[in-house]
């Protein structure tokens, strides 16, 4: 150790002899130092802020929090803090201190390791103007004689200002005004003794002290900043005990940063669409957003454990008597293993939480927003919607039974042939139990009844705007979605069969409060409300006793319906209450199974489930609305024929107005259907595991 702390005694050495020996005013030629016109960059306006939909501030549209204050606004304890603490003799020497260096060299000696720099304030600024955190004697003499150059063009005070408006802060917050902000929510005008006295103490390591990871570390160091602030001659020694008896009190601006990573992305794709790249980088924007920030932190925080139940039941059993492996040291989730969640209001479209992925910091891919993905039966009530509309009603006769459809073209064509999840047959089935169980083969003679086309506009009218496979194998989720348009189409279930787009946005403003944008609601009509209302009556029973009966926990009135992909390479939950619709996903970023035999409705339905209860926690449960074009009739269960209320296994069925025949038996015969282009081997089978 010793000999090594020797080593840094050479270096600083070395390292003031180059210094006093290089020219004062210019580098030797071909040294690539960077432009002093770069300092410029510190004296940018207002960062735009991104709102809550309660008008609370949770982020800004860059990662780095930038506000320019001139030192004259700046508190003169504030200043004087910082100089006790980063460089007590900044107005007594040049770029560099010769004192200091020597001391922190003698020091490093003594403690056998790197306790201190002995870098100016002068220094500090020369080293933010290099992109990169090179840490070499060569990098170290560029940043010297770029101090220097420093120290001839500006006066001492310029230099403080820049490097007040520059220096890091920790949490994105570059500069004193936007520190001030950042952790006590006020400008720098109005900081107290103890408040300047803890962020001169965040810049020499702002992820060690701060007061929002380690409030008693933080303290410390405030109380440090105070001692030094008394040795340097900058305060009273009274005054300074009274301020290290006040409680380290902080009022973050920002409660929610890091909590909506994939949102923000998401907001500043959209204004950037909109108004180009240049408006968003002069700053200043108020946007106000739909988000809610308790939605988004419970949205989160069921993803996550999500992921990491979805894990546990993934994990393969351990032989009887070994010793389990341990988990992964600081993940809880299986490696690569993924959650996206996104809530949507129905009336209004405003998407209230978005979760892209379980770690923002660790991947900024949004899977709920940019994902496309097989939605497997998730896609299937777009098939019963456009029966439905076609007068076929929920206690109609489907068969169960094996069937063959072509697919291919010219000598390839071959047949397909769908199965059920199970791979057993019940024979005639009705609709209701058709969706409710998720059986795929009657829900392909579903479609090949109504047609593809007619399930191709039924998407299209619920705001599913991909490409859709023209061939049988779209009943079974086969083409790809995102979690977001999916979640929107239930929404409009939810709300009566009326698509209110999904947005982020509610106001734009300018600096000074002009405005630029407010959101209009956009509603359209995309399926008669009693419709709508049959399909969600059959999407509750789908929860009561289906696929997603998981779900039941939610302990409300709701709606949804399960899905899983080709070898449960994606798994889905997305449902409804009358207030909130929300849509789950669980997968790998490169598709592959979870396994063979795991459902959604064993991992997602319960995630779903655990978001929308605790979500949902503070309002009470409400019914679906029953609109006027309904009525109410006991049928059997197992034929749709109708029955007495008093016979085993009524059941209580929902009719549109109008429909004559109840009951008779919609026999939906195999037959030549539409040539399935491009549909695969694979693909063929992903629509037989579809659940």
């Amino acid at each position: 150790m010793r000999s090594a702390a020797a080593l840094l005694l050479l270096a600083s050495t070395a390292l003031a002899a180059s210094a006093r020996a290089a020219p004062p005013a210019a580098a030797p030629d071909g040294e690539d130092l960077p432009q002093l016109e770069r300092l410029e960059i510190f004296t940018p306006g207002e960062p735009s802020l991104l709102l809550s939909k309660d008008g609370e501030p949770f982020a800004t549209l860059t990662q780095e929090h930038r506000v320019f204050v001139p030192l004259a606004q700046i508190p003169r304890v504030l200043r004087e803090a910082v100089i006790a603490t980063e460089d007590s003799r900044f107005y007594r020497h040049g770029a560099l201190d010769w004192t200091a260096m020597a001391r922190a060299a003698l020091s490093n000696l003594a403690a056998g390791h790197l306790r201190e720099g002995g870098s100016t304030i002068t220094q500090q600024l020369a080293k933010t103007l290099f992109l990169t955190p090179e840490r070499t004697v060569a990098r170290k003499l560029q940043e010297i004689r770029l101090a220097q150059k420093i120290e001839e063009r500006y006066s001492k005070d310029k230099i403080l200002e820049m490097y007040l408006n520059a220096v890091y802060f920790g949490h994105g917050a570059y500069g004193v005004e936007a520190a001030t902000r950042t952790y006590f929510s006020k400008s720098v005008r109005a900081l107290a003794l103890p408040e300047a006295a803890l962020l001169a103490g965040l810049i020499r390591a702002p992820g060690l002290y701060s007061p929002l990871l380690d409030a008693a570390r933080a303290k410390a160091r405030r109380d440090h900043v105070l001692h030094r602030m008394v040795a340097e001659g900058f305060l009273k020694e009274p005054a300074a005990k009274v301020a290290a008896r006040a409680p380290v009190r902080i009022t973050p601006l920002f409660k929610s940063r890091g909590k909506a990573g994939h949102f923000v992305d998401y907001v500043r794709e959209v204004l950037e669409e909109r108004y180009g790249a240049v408006l968003l980088a002069r700053g200043g924007l108020r946007v106000t957003t739909t988000l809610d920030l308790a939605l988004q932190r419970q949205a989160l925080e069921s993803v996550r454990a999500g992921v990491k139940a979805g894990a546990a039941a993934l994990a393969p059993s351990p032989r009887r008597g070994a010793t389990p492996p341990a988990p992964p040291r600081g993940e809880h989730e299986a490696p690569g293993l993924e959650g996206a969640l996104v809530a949507v209001e129905p009336a209004t479209g405003a998407i209230r939480a978005m979760v892209g992925g379980t770690a923002y910091g660790r991947s900024q891919f949004n899977r709920a927003a940019r994902a496309r993905r097989q939605p497997g039966s998730a896609f299937k009530p777009f098939v019963f919607a456009a029966a439905f509309e076609r007068g076929i009603s929920a206690a109609d006769l489907l068969e169960d039974a094996p069937a063959r459809y072509p697919k291919g073209l010219g000598k390839q064509r071959e047949a397909w042939a769908p199965e059920n999840y199970d791979r057993l047959y019940r024979g005639p089935v009705t609709v209701r139990r058709a969706l409710e169980e998720s059986i795929n083969v009657p829900t392909v003679r579903l479609l090949e009844s109504v047609g593809v086309d007619g399930v191709v506009e039924v998407a299209r009218r619920l705001g599913i705007r991909g490409p859709l496979r023209r061939e049988y194998a779209l009943a079974l989720g086969v083409s790809e979605v995102t979690l977001l348009e999916l979640t929107a189409a239930y929404a409009a279930l939810a709300n009566g069969g009326s698509l209110a787009a999904p947005h982020a946005i509610v106001r734009v403003e300018e600096p000074g409060g002009t405005l630029l944008e407010e959101y209009r609601p956009e509603v359209q009509p995309a399926l008669k409300e009693e419709v709508a209302y049959l399909l969600t009556s059959v999407l509750q029973g789908a929860v009561e006793r289906g696929t997603g009966q998981k779900a039941q926990t939610v302990g409300r009135p709701a709606a949804g319906k399960t899905g899983t992909s080709q070898d449960a390479a994606d798994l889905w939950f997305v449902g409804y209450t009358p207030e909130l619709a929300a849509g789950v996903w669980l997968g790998y970023d490169a598709p592959r199974s979870l396994g063979p035999h795991e459902t959604a409705g064993r991992l997602a339905a319960p995630l779903w489930a655990d978001f929308m209860r605790r979500g949902l926690a503070s309002r009470p449960p409400t019914d679906f609305p029953v609109p006027e074009g309904v009525f109410f009739l006991e049928v059997d269960a197992r034929t749709g024929a109708p029955a007495a209320p008093s016979s085993p296994g009524a059941m209580r069925e929902v009719f549109l107005r109008g429909e004559e025949a109840v009951g008779v038996p919609l026999r939906a015969e195999p037959r030549e259907a539409e040539p399935a282009e491009g549909m695969g081997e694979g693909e063929g089978s992903a629509a037989q595991a579809s659940r």
